[in-house]
């Protein structure tokens, strides 16, 4: 019997969703017995997409949340990332400005609001970042001398003209370049310019981009979703800010359902969603959010909440 095929698709979500892949990541090694390693697509978006990259890479699941909780990394972990320099800080690129990133874009969406979404919007209208994205995150380049040789989609946001662009599957980047484009949050940090264009965070098409799986014939789908939430109606200031992310997830996961593919969505619970708080960029919370969803996990897998994949990995 063939091995199942199973995709991983890593959401958006900042310094406290990398966390929270950390927790899910190494988790379901230890407690389901399921290596993200060996997914045959992974698809990251943001936060994500640095997740991504690192499995790729190699790295160990037990390593990831070592890496949050700055606890020693397995010697396979240390080979893995044992080259790399020291992460250098964020500079500034220009100076502040006010002018909306993609004024070319605004005419189009404001003939025709309902064909864009509210995310390339906000991307067209916010002004340029001006912070250096690839100071943290183009370390992950370092690692490839090429692109990954099993299918690895990293996505993001063409700015000028606010199409999805999924970088490993129908355009070609560094990995280098394709992370830190993905990660490039609209006023906040610099556009990346790859051939010419100016790209920006594929959060702004989709936290997820769960639909760039449906109908590739896989066995099961495992989403780790930062950004969303296991309690939709919950009345917390923070959930408020995550239902419109979970209404368009539960879409995307229906339209995968729909062609075949049962998927699994690993979201924070009321506890877990209060240890990551409601900024996602503050670097403090890394350690904690990592090992609370490490637990987090563990106890979705002991009550049976992840069957599926632990049947999986055992076919596997």
């Amino acid at each position: 019997m063939a091995a199942p095929r199973v995709g991983l698709v890593l959401g958006g979500g900042g310094l406290t969703g990398t966390a929270f892949h950390a927790g899910v990541i190494a988790a379901l090694a230890e407690f389901a017995g399921w290596d993200a390693r060996t997914s045959d697509v992974i698809v990251g978006t943001s936060a994500g997409s640095t997740s991504a990259a690192l499995l790729r890479a190699g790295l160990p699941p037990v390593d990831f949340v070592a890496r949050m909780a700055g606890t020693p990394m397995s010697a396979e972990g240390e080979r893995v990332l044992g080259g790399l320099g020291p992460l250098r800080q964020p500079h500034r690129t220009q100076r502040p400005t006010r002018r909306p990133a993609a004024p070319g874009l605004l005419p189009s969406i404001a003939r025709r609001p309902w064909r864009y979404r509210p995310g390339i919007a906000a991307a067209a209208l916010l002004p340029e970042g001006n912070l250096a994205v690839d100071a943290g995150v183009s370390w992950i380049g370092d690692l490839f001398s090429r692109w990954p040789a099993q299918p690895t989609w990293i996505c993001t946001v063409r700015l000028d003209d606010g199409v999805r662009v999924v970088f490993g599957r129908d355009a070609d980047a560094s990995v280098r370049d394709a992370v830190t484009a993905s990660c490039a949050i609209p006023g906040y940090f610099t556009p990346v310019a790859i051939d010419g264009q100016r790209h920006v965070d594929g959060g702004m098409w989709s936290i997820h981009n769960l639909d760039l799986v449906a109908g590739l014939g896989l066995d099961l789908v495992v989403v780790s979703a930062p950004m969303s939430t296991t309690d939709p109606l919950a009345a917390e200031r923070g959930t408020l800010l995550r239902m419109p992310v979970r209404r368009r997830l539960d879409r995307e996961a229906e339209q995968v359902r729909r062609s075949g593919t049962p998927v699994i969505l690993v979201q924070p619970d009321a506890r877990l969603r209060e240890v990551m708080g409601t900024s996602t960029m503050r670097l403090s919370r890394r350690a904690p959010v990592a090992l609370a969803t490490q637990a987090y996990v563990r106890d979705l897998v002991r009550s049976g909440g992840l069957d599926g994949l632990v049947s999986a990995a055992r076919r596997g």
